[in-house]
């Protein structure tokens, strides 16, 4: 973590608090200070308060601010001892991390490898290790490290640099590693700059010539047959590199440049089936159905199950059932018992008649608790499968306190506001202990009401069939309230609000959305505005009143759109209306889960099934009678 990046994580920590507000206790009172104290850059008053609070949870994140904030190689015996006292803590290793990197910038290896005897665990900072190493004489041990990470598809963290410098000084960075190197560059995108860079490194006046060529050839796949001469080093991996590039903006292109360059660059059969897959995705993407019998014909060469699968969902898009079933034969058996095809492929036995074979694929589907095991469940008349597990004893908090410093930790920052730094301590917690002790922390955490983390416990545990941990009812009177308020159901709000933040009220998406139902600011003003809802600025969609009043509204808006269909409106809270709208011209009303199953959008698509499923689970968490589909989602056409 840079220095500037800290002070701006210490601001943020403080905007906004007022101890009176925050500080139940004594001690937080004064840790609230004390960081104050450090904002203004008053040192001397910041240690005082610090000597007042000993032992107390949160003075290890004072002394991790002073060390971080005023970082110097000759205060590396502090940080030794600050590790100590936390060696597997979440501050430990930002601290050893920062001050590594110090450590390196100064050229201090020796004192490097005393604070890391072994590797770090991010490929930036092993660079800098293996640096270290072979400042201090462990050369070979270096070397073998940069031919491991030299043969990679990617860039490399700048950190690396240093290291490649050296290795290209002793002469070992030759022009055949270099030209492998750009061939595993130029298979994927947004590569140019690195590839233009390897070019300029390639020693020889022929070899750069050939190494320039590659990477205009990258910019421009196009012009194979002309810039790239059948005799060149390499010229089949090359084309094939290039017509697979090609094929994933111009398939027509390349399937033309193939069929005319494949002899002239004598292609393998397996470099023309790779490329032929590429063409064949992108047409199926497109939705290409002119080019239908070509790829069906290009597929029957294909092993792969991306390939299978496109397909398959097109045959559904179409209502082909006869092709549903033919290519559910040709996905892997492993693919095969998803219980997706097992629904698609009684869908497809039902519209042909067959429809004792369809009733047992549809049972045989419906005992999984899934977007498709409900559909399933609901086209036979079954109970939707809970599969419900109970959760194991909770720990005490007391336990949990004796046993994990991070939870004396976590409850503090709970106490203060401080909710972002607590799950990420949670976080960093869960991926330490065992699966049992996640469960059992978890488990202790729903008691405390720390929902969002108990949540966090099962998405870290894996832990899907624990129900109670994955969807924990908080906020209940709010919830209620604007439910009633709005007309929507409480099981709806509650399923929005769980894929959406996970219940977490503060979470904040790459793109501006807040809270706990992930509202855009545009949308929160626009809402308010309709509803004469007192809303001045995004900060209040960190609040969780605010964020349900204005998302229970919104939603409402778009139910009353779509005539209280709750997989367009979901749809259309997810990818928007004006895409929705656009979807559904394109289908030409197909049956719902057709529909679904198309979705352009794998986020999307993923994101309406999901929420169909949690509102039915969260319908029995409020103990109501789990419902799946109303008739109209059942039956209108999308």
């Amino acid at each position: 973590m840079r220095l500037a990046r800290l002070w701006g994580l210490l601001c943020l920590l403080l905007l906004g608090v007022n101890s009176s507000v925050y500080a139940v206790t004594a001690e937080q009172s004064r840790y609230l200070s004390a960081l104050e104290a450090m904002r203004a850059g008053k040192a001397l008053q910041a240690r005082q308060l610090r000597l007042q609070l000993a032992n107390y949870p949160l003075a290890l994140y004072l002394d991790y601010y002073d060390l971080m904030l005023q970082p110097d190689p000759a205060r590396v015996a502090e940080v030794t001892s600050f590790i100590g006292r936390d060696p597997q803590g979440l501050l430990a290793g930002r601290m050893k991390a920062r001050y590594l990197r110090l450590l390196a910038d100064n050229q201090d290896w020796a004192g490097f490898l005393r604070l890391s005897p072994q590797a770090p665990k991010s490929l930036g900072l092993q660079c800098r290790f293996y640096q270290a190493r072979w400042n201090t004489g462990q050369k070979q041990e270096a070397y073998r490290f940069v031919e491991d990470i030299w043969m990679h598809d990617a860039s490399r963290p700048g950190e690396c640099s240093a290291l490649f410098d050296l290795w290209q000084a002793a002469g070992l960075m030759t022009g055949p590693k270099i030209w492998q190197r750009m061939l595993l560059l130029a298979s994927n995108p947004g590569n140019e700059r690195v590839l233009d860079y390897l070019a300029e490194q390639m020693p020889g006046e022929n070899a750069q010539l050939e190494a320039k060529r590659l990477a205009s050839l990258y910019r421009q796949p196009a012009q194979l047959a002309s810039m790239l001469p059948p005799g060149a080093k390499d010229a089949a991996s090359i084309a094939t590199l290039m017509l697979s590039r090609l094929a994933r903006q111009q398939p027509d292109a390349a399937r033309t440049l193939l069929q005319q360059q494949s002899q002239r660059y004598r292609l393998t059969s397996a470099q023309v089936i790779q490329i032929e897959g590429q063409i064949a995705r992108k047409f199926m993407l497109d939705r290409n159905a002119d080019e239908r019998p070509w790829v069906d014909q290009a597929l029957r060469r294909q092993h792969s199950p991306e390939l299978m699968e496109l397909r398959l969902r097109q045959a559904v898009w179409e209502s082909d059932w006869n092709g549903v079933k033919h290519w559910v034969q040709r996905i892997t058996p492993a693919a095969r018992s998803d219980v997706r095809w097992t629904y698609w492929l009684a869908r497809a036995e039902e519209e042909q008649g067959n429809r004792q074979h369809a009733q047992a694929l549809y049972r045989q589907a419906s005992y999984e608790r899934s977007y498709y095991g409900f559909l399933a469940a609901d086209r036979v008349g079954a109970q939707i499968p809970l599969n419900k597990q109970h959760l194991p004893k909770a720990l005490t908090l007391q336990s949990a306190l004796q046993r994990w410093s991070a939870v004396s930790r976590v409850r503090e920052l709970l106490a203060i506001g401080e909710t972002d730094q607590a799950r990420a301590e949670w976080t960093f917690l869960m991926d330490e202990v065992s699966a049992q002790e996640k469960l059992s922390l978890g488990a202790m955490a729903l008691n405390q009401g720390w929902y969002d983390l108990a949540v966090l416990s099962s998405i870290r545990a894996k832990a899907w069939d624990m129900l109670e941990l994955r969807f924990p009812t908080p906020l209940t009177t709010t919830f209620q309230r604007y439910a009633k308020a709005t007309g929507v159901e409480t099981s709806l709000l509650y399923a929005l609000a769980r894929q959406e933040s996970a219940l977490y009220h503060k979470a904040q998406s790459p793109v501006g959305a807040s809270g706990l139902m992930q509202l855009m600011p545009t949308t929160a003003a626009h809402v308010a505005k309709k509803r004469g809802i007192n809303y001045v600025n995004r900060q209040q969609l960190i609040d969780p009143d605010m964020n349900i009043r204005l998302g229970s509204a919104y939603l409402k808006e778009l139910l009353d759109n779509y005539g209280g269909n709750r997989v367009l409106a979901a749809a259309a809270y997810n990818a928007g209306p004006g895409r929705v709208r656009q979807w559904r011209r394109a289908s030409a009303g197909r049956d719902m889960d057709i529909w679904v199953e198309n979705i352009p959008y794998r986020e999307t698509r993923n994101y309406v099934q999901n929420v169909l499923v949690f509102n039915a689970i969260y319908q029995h968490q409020l103990r109501n009678r789990a419902g799946f589909l109303t008739e109209r989602e059942r039956t209108m056409r999308y």
